[in-house]
């Protein structure tokens, strides 16, 4: 049976994202063959949790890391496992190949690898958009081959989908930290991270906070763990704190284990530890994670940009979006975040939630929590998880890629 499905690829450079594996699940339900590539190992994530998505499963294993002795030891064990999926994927023979990023070096050898079939570049987080004049974000220093090779993804890609705003591909028309305006393809969708069905849970009657008469917030994925950052999180969480409000977080960062997790988050926000409304949760696998954090009143989405006197040709706070919205919109409950998330609050506004916020907000957020009008909430929610939904907007990536294999052919 499995012979006369198309072929659908997906080439991920680290872990797979939930989206992707919601993507999949649809192509799947649609007829087609669906498999996963990832360049990951098997101790940064659990396979158990995306075999419903993909017919078939191709883990590396392996991983490369910055040489020394103990690096070099562990990849050498694991080049077996390498070489044992290479054999695997050059035995596939897809009908369009999905090239998820980051980091781009891997994409990029990916889509030499499969040149020759229709390829659609999705970058997730596009990495130039994190900088200004050079490739030093909040004194983060990234490689510059990393940044030469999101250019050639995007010069070379058959297609090229995007999750965040409008707007969000017309710096690649200017000169930016990647050089020259770059020519790309004129196929480009944008496809937000949609909710699933699969998903979503019944609204949650029995909060915690009906047991305790306190308001419970929430925070998942990943905490960028820079300086600048972890400022931002340690006054906001302080300002919460003083207001009793419990904050729980449930830490997962795409490319790093739960023990690696567990360090990064002790180390930055240490001074939290042993206050009675500050709980660190860690992760749950992604269906398990959404009735969970069911329970809460509200999500956090804290990356906060606005004080840190960025010039406005940083774009990425005005045009990003996350997985976060469609886990808090299938959890049945809305989220705060901070004003200058321009796409994100756009999107929140659509559906009546209007809880964009700014620093000095925070320092009342209690008393505007509590004249929120949850049972209006979770009208809005039952209508918000319907339209945002990935079953909704399939239709419209599944004629994207028909068009990307249309083109691929004329050009052959």
């Amino acid at each position: 049976m499995a012979k006369n499905r198309k072929q659908i690829i997906f080439f991920c450079a680290t872990t797979p994202y939930v989206m992707i594996y919601k993507i999949a699940k649809e192509f799947r339900k649609n007829g087609y063959e669906t498999i996963l590539i990832t360049i990951s190992q098997y101790d940064k994530w659990d396979i158990n949790d995306y075999k419903d998505g993909f017919d078939k499963i191709i883990c590396s294993n392996f991983q490369i890391y910055k040489p020394n002795l103990k690096n070099s030891f562990n990849m050498l064990k694991r080049l077996p496992h390498l070489i044992m999926a290479i054999d695997k994927i050059g035995k596939l023979k897809p009908y369009l190949v999905f090239a998820i990023a980051r980091p781009n070096y891997i994409t990029a050898l990916a889509m030499k690898f499969f040149k020759k079939y229709p390829l659609i570049y999705f970058p997730y987080d596009i990495l130039h958009h994190f900088y200004i004049e050079s490739p030093n974000f909040l004194n983060i220093q990234t490689p510059d081959f990393e940044l030469r090779a999101e250019r050639y993804c995007f010069e070379n890609a058959d297609g090229i989908m995007h999750k965040g705003g409008p707007g969000e591909l017309d710096s690649l028309k200017q000169k930016t930290v990647l050089g020259d305006p770059v020519k790309t393809t004129p196929l480009k969708l944008c496809f937000l991270p949609y909710c699933s069905k699969e998903f979503i849970v019944s609204i949650n009657k029995n909060k915690l906070s009906q047991k305790d008469g306190e308001i419970h917030l929430v925070n998942v994925g990943g905490l960028l763990n820079d300086k600048r950052n972890l400022e931002i999180y340690r006054l906001l969480f302080t300002k919460l704190l003083s207001q009793r409000i419990h904050i729980h977080l449930y830490v997962k960062t795409q490319h790093l284990s739960k023990e690696e997790d567990k360090k990064n988050i002790r180390k930055g926000l240490r001074s939290f530890m042993g206050n009675k409304y500050f709980h660190i949760e860690y992760a749950f696998p992604p269906k398990k994670l959404i009735f969970e954090i069911s329970k809460y009143n509200l999500g956090l989405w804290l990356e906060h940009y606005e004080k840190m006197n960025l010039k406005k040709s940083f774009s990425y706070p005005q045009l990003t979006t996350g997985n976060k919205i469609s886990t808090f919109f299938e959890a049945g409950i809305p989220f705060i975040y901070t004003k200058n998330f321009v796409f994100v609050d756009r999107i929140m506004k659509k559906y009546g939630f209007n809880l964009g916020m700014d620093m000095d907000d925070f320092d009342t957020i209690s008393k505007k929590i509590k004249k929120l009008n949850f049972k209006e909430i979770e009208k809005k929610m039952v209508r918000a998880r319907k339209d945002f939904s990935v079953e909704k907007h399939f239709p419209r990536l599944e004629k994207f890629v028909k068009k990307v294999v249309a083109r691929k052919k004329q050009i052959y």
